[in-house]
């Protein structure tokens, strides 16, 4: 289904690390949006995922048979509990995805201590951008290679594709910046896999290393 979204408000916490009461997130077909100025929680993340398939059916009618459940995240130290909600969600990534809808040529940059690696590959995809992700972290550079929003190619280190976004996922700090376009010859490469399972495995992954 296209252009789906559910948003949900936080109901109840206890001793959460991350979120507070009343905080509104937005789960789409292709990305999570986080509160603004808040971290990923990566157990968070991968609850919202599965929610996606369960909540897709009922997108037409507004999920008005779902309006009343309370869904919970307590996988770690803490616990939140949330519904669905009408209300406006403004995302941890917004300010880079608002300057992709603005001026979609120009190169977009900025720091990754304002925007996590996952964060940031689920911009470029939701917005189906083409072109040549970069990123400098303290340890090395990375590149990703986009196609309408597809993963075409990554390199980090010693590792390529699907190894080398799992390694990336991990880094907090560096740069990045954005260079649309690709040339002809790339635009007929095949994907390396589907993204949302290549970044589910990879938070999987570094959910289970930290």
């Amino acid at each position: 289904m296209k252009n789906f979204q559910a948003a949900f408000e936080i109901t109840n916490v206890r001793n959460c690390p991350f979120y507070i009461q009343d905080e509104c997130f937005l789960l789409t077909d292709k990305a999570v949006e986080l509160p603004l100025g808040r971290s990923s929680c990566l157990i968070l993340v991968r609850e919202l995922t599965g929610l996606l398939f369960s909540l897709m059916p009922h997108a037409a009618t507004r999920f008005a048979q779902q309006r009343d459940i309370v869904f919970t995240c307590g996988g770690c130290t803490g616990l939140i509990k949330f519904k669905l909600t009408d209300k406006p969600v403004v995302g941890h990534a917004g300010k880079h995805a608002a300057a992709l809808a603005q001026n979609p040529a120009s190169v977009i940059s900025g720091q990754i201590e304002a925007i996590v690696p996952a964060e940031l590959l689920q911009v470029f995809h939701m917005h189906q951008k083409t072109g040549r992700l970069i990123l400098e972290f303290d340890n090395g550079s990375a590149r990703v290679t986009f196609r309408e929003g597809g993963l075409l190619a990554a390199r980090y280190e010693d590792f390529d594709n699907q190894e080398a976004i799992y390694a990336m996922l991990s880094q907090k700090n560096g740069t990045f910046h954005f260079i649309p376009g690709l040339p002809d010859a790339l635009m007929k490469t095949r994907e390396i896999g589907d993204f949302m399972m290549i970044l589910m495995e990879g938070l999987r992954r570094l959910d289970e290393g930290e």
